[in-house]
């Protein structure tokens, strides 16, 4: 308890003083109000014209790591429905995975020093007002086809995100909403200037990943979503999209393959990361065939496996493969803040628009049952939806399980249950039933809500869909309750998932249609708010309004960074991930280490043992 207290504690200071820190160095840099002629400046130039730099990034990989061999990882329950990380139904992690290996941001950021970091850009420069920004592309930098990245690549990037012909208004919204189209000065110089001022506006730009223009120019966004549905566009990025050794549909497989010409591979801070010649996304639906198939040896790590299973299955008493330290546990405390997640109620549909139900359905919505039956004490309950950062509000209730609670809300709201009946009914003599929106495995988890409905007469039935097609149709908000999670980050941004704005409209993050006047005002104040304190408090009370709202039924989250099972071969950094890393972080950070592998084979071959690496991981352990 202590250990997880200290990693909350250290991440919640760290984020309040992020912006501080950032704005004091926007300050003390400066930056005029004017940009560069077309001529390129030299780097000393650049710097003497108050551009900014960070020449002391170090690297966050492991000077030990070796290249080469492949890592098989579990991709998802099945074959992605599009490989675009841009446009509908492109929200799966799966979609950002392909696109991070092979596109660039301009900036990286680091968050263990607070700093920004060159990436595509190698300066930047921020006016005095703080709107206009300007950037300055490294003439290294060049996409898998050879192609210079240049200025023109970033401005047809911006213009496919704001085409709303994508088919996603929440990313074309938030584009056009806060940044005029973005203005070349030179082939590696160009502007940005913002329409308003936002806390985020630098940090969103300099985040955005790079597409080359010379195939943007050819497509507007419905093209876009047609063409490269199961396609790429050459990036400029580690990794490229291995087609040939892939295999499309059911039972198939993507292999992205390490770019020998990627022009930055011997930068002094990419030592040790990228280290695997290819990366292998396999996909299997069932999960207990997950389960063989990884203890078979058809890939490498198993992620964020089911609590049960993780602390009565996955044990040396059931796994040979484990009790002989072949198979590894690993569960790695780090500073990861956490997304919101829960049961999430669409408000266009009745009777899920009354608040009183939508409280109801909180208050038989019992987390703690679920964390000690089913999840072994291995999560923590969700009272916030800025869980792990100061933008929590710690005066935000845990709403108690209370049937009781729960009965005379849904009584107030017209629904009662008569003499010798098992149902609620409304005035109408209607029977209170409605669908819940399941993946498969998924009925595992909430069978014990259906049953805690059924007590007060509340009829659920479980409307189970594969995991693309759930995903699909919450997106659409063709659903009446279903449940669903969102990735948290350092710099919490409630607009997407609670501005009215987005209620009307379908392939955003705002799924129950929220729409609250006085949550839009205080979100877009917070939006424009760059005194930290300010900022925190407005988050505090954004916070509250939209808990006590109960557009979400909260539920848990881990307070852990990852939690893995992989075989005995893989060399990691001391810490196992990045400071804010995940299951994903193996992919960059982790290498085959030859003599781990050769002594996993032998010992496979002789069945004799091998030692047991530790399987809890402090973050906090390499930093104190």
């Amino acid at each position: 308890m202590y250990k997880n207290l200290k990693i909350i504690v250290l991440s919640l200071f760290f984020t309040c003083l992020l912006f501080d820190n950032l704005d004091a160095k926007i300050k003390r840099k400066g930056g005029s109000k004017s940009g560069n002629s077309s001529t390129e400046l030299t780097v000393d130039e650049l710097e003497k014209k108050g551009w900014i730099t960070n020449k002391n990034v170090f690297p966050s990989g492991s000077p030990n790591a070796q290249k080469g061999g492949m890592i098989t990882m579990l991709g998802g329950a099945e074959y992605p429905s599009t490989f675009r990380d841009i446009g509908k139904d492109s929200r799966s992690q799966i979609n950002s995975l392909l696109g991070g290996l092979q596109y660039e941001a301009l900036l990286s950021f680091d968050y263990e020093r607070l700093e920004w970091a060159p990436n595509l850009a190698t300066h930047w420069k921020i006016s005095s007002d703080s709107l206009t920004y300007w950037f300055r592309l490294n003439p290294k930098a060049k996409f898998a086809d050879g192609k210079d990245v240049t200025s023109a690549d970033v401005i047809a990037t911006f213009k496919l995100l704001i085409d709303d012909g994508h088919q996603d208004p929440n990313v074309a919204g938030f584009w056009n909403d806060l940044f005029e189209i973005p203005v070349s000065e030179s082939k590696y110089t160009f502007k940005v200037t913002a329409k308003k001022k936002d806390w985020r506006t630098f940090r969103n730009f300099a985040s955005l990943t790079v597409m080359p223009s010379t195939y943007l120019d050819k497509v507007d966004g419905a093209g876009y979503i047609e063409k490269y549905d199961f396609n790429f566009m050459p990036g400029s990025g580690p990794y490229e999209y291995d087609r040939e050794n892939s295999k499309k549909g059911n039972e198939g497989y993507i292999i992205m393959k390490r770019r020998d010409n990627w022009w930055a591979k011997n930068n002094p801070d990419n030592m040790g990361i990228y280290n695997f010649d290819k990366i292998k996304f396999i996909f299997i639906e069932d999960e207990n065939q997950q389960v063989i198939s990884f203890f078979n040896g058809d890939y490498d790590i198993y992620p964020w496996s089911r609590a049960q299973w993780w602390v009565e299955r996955f044990n040396s008493d059931k796994y040979n493969e484990i009790k002989n330290g072949w198979v590894q546990k690993i569960k790695i405390f780090n500073f990861l803040p956490k997304g919101p997640s829960g049961i999430v109620f669409n408000t266009k549909k009745k009777p899920f628009d009354d608040i009183r139900i939508r409280k109801a359905f909180t208050h038989l919505f019992d987390v703690d049952k679920l964390n000690k039956r089913l999840f072994f004490d291995e999560y923590v309950r969700l009272n916030t939806y800025f869980y792990g950062t100061p933008y929590a509000n710690p005066r935000n209730p845990m709403l108690e399980f209370s049937p009781q609670a729960a009965l005379k809300l849904l009584n107030d709201a017209g629904w009662e249950r008569k003499e010798g009946q098992q149902w609620l009914t409304n005035s109408d003599n209607q029977m209170f039933e409605f669908d819940f929106l399941i993946a498969p495995g998924e009925d595992r988890i909430y069978t014990t809500y259906q049953e805690d409905l059924k007590n007060v007469g509340i009829k659920m039935n479980f409307n189970q869909v594969d995991a693309s097609a759930a995903f699909s149709q919450t997106m659409k908000k063709e659903y009446e309750v279903t449940s669903q999670g969102w990735t948290g980050g350092f710099f919490p941004s409630p607009e997407g998932i609670m501005h009215s704005k987005y209620a009307d409209e379908v392939e955003v993050t705002n799924i129950t249609s929220m729409a609250i006047p006085e949550l839009d005002k205080l979100i877009e104040t917070y939006n424009a708010e760059w005194d930290a304190k300010k900022r925190i408090s407005l988050a505090h009370q954004i916070d509250s309004i939209a808990v006590n709202s109960f557009h979400y039924a909260l539920g848990w989250t881990s307070p852990y960074g990852a939690r893995m099972l992989y075989w005995y071969k893989f060399g990691m950094p001391e810490s196992g991930i990045t400071y804010v890393g995940d299951w994903r972080t193996p992919l960059s950070h982790w290498w085959i280490d030859s003599r781990k592998e050769n002594k996993l084979n032998s010992a496979k071959e002789r069945n004799t043992t091998l030692p047991i690496q530790p399987t809890n991981v402090d973050f906090w352990d390499r930093i104190k």
